[in-house]
């Protein structure tokens, strides 16, 4: 049985996802730095050179990190199974999203020496990994930010003023919960909007921003975001935001209020 969903084979990543056809594992390398780079893009993020290409790589890695899944099968992959992150031995700074197979989970540690084995499905060949069979450990690949230095990569304030004492949450708003209700992501979402609007003393005719998370009914984690809200409410703000690329709710809130203290909006949900 087929292993889904599958990837999506594109022209820049359909050597990596076929690489199994041979059973040699491909990373994209630089041609200037010889960084490898994955998953496969334009331009090299250390020194970016455009002179981008497959490298046939050993297939060695070590296991950096990993969970084990106890509860949910999907097709072609029964619980318990793990879910991996391995780090590549020709460039540890390369980390793959894998399964572990072929051992105990519960004997699995961190540093176990892996090496890739590929699992066909139609077109695409899933690079998998296993233990080596010596059982080797070798030392875990360091970040690329240690811990102790994040402060070096975080800038300075450029202003003493704060955009946020431009503006404030007047009002909070939150629909049902429950995982039986019958009712579709975009009625809670209308729900919580009614309640937030009348809490902050306003109506729907007052609202001249709309700021939404995620923005999309993915797998009913979502309201449709802008467009399906505004429809469903009746409204015609001259602002909006949305979207995934954030850090989740809270850029939306910080979004909103970005709106206000810019004076883009003056009422923004």
């Amino acid at each position: 049985m087929s292993r889904l969903p599958l990837p999506q084979l594109t022209f820049d990543n359909e050597f990596f996802w076929k690489s199994g056809a041979d059973g040699v594992l491909r990373i994209q390398e630089c041609g200037d730095c010889k960084a490898l780079i994955h998953p496969p893009q334009p331009v090299c993020r250390y020194c970016h050179s455009h002179n981008m290409g497959p490298r046939e790589v050993s297939g060695r890695a070590v296991l950096s990190a990993f969970t084990v899944n106890h509860r949910f099968s999907i097709p072609g992959l029964r619980a318990p199974y793990v879910v991996a992150q391995v780090a590549i031995e020709e460039d540890p700074r390369v980390r793959l999203t894998t399964n572990i197979i072929d051992c105990d989970p519960d004997e699995l540690e961190l540093g176990r020496v892996v090496e890739v084995v590929f699992e066909e499905n139609d077109d695409v060949w899933l690079p998998l990994f296993r233990p080596t069979a010596e059982t080797e450990t070798a030392p875990l690949p360091e970040d690329e930010i240690a811990p102790q230095d994040f402060g070096k990569f975080v800038r300075p304030m450029l202003t003493t003023e704060k955009f946020e004492d431009a503006a404030a949450i007047t009002g909070i708003g939150a629909s049902r919960m429950g995982r039986r209700l019958m009712v579709s992501p975009l009625s809670l979402t209308v729900e919580a909007c009614e309640a937030a609007i009348a809490d902050a003393g306003l109506t729907l005719a007052d609202i001249d921003g709309l700021s939404t998370y995620p923005a999309m009914d993915a797998m009913g984690m979502g309201e449709g975001g802008v467009t399906a809200l505004e429809g469903a409410l009746g409204i015609r703000p001259t602002w909006i935001n949305g979207g995934m690329d954030t850090f989740g709710p809270g850029g939306s809130v910080i979004a909103a209020v970005m709106a206000v203290a810019t004076g883009m909006a003056r009422h923004v949900l």
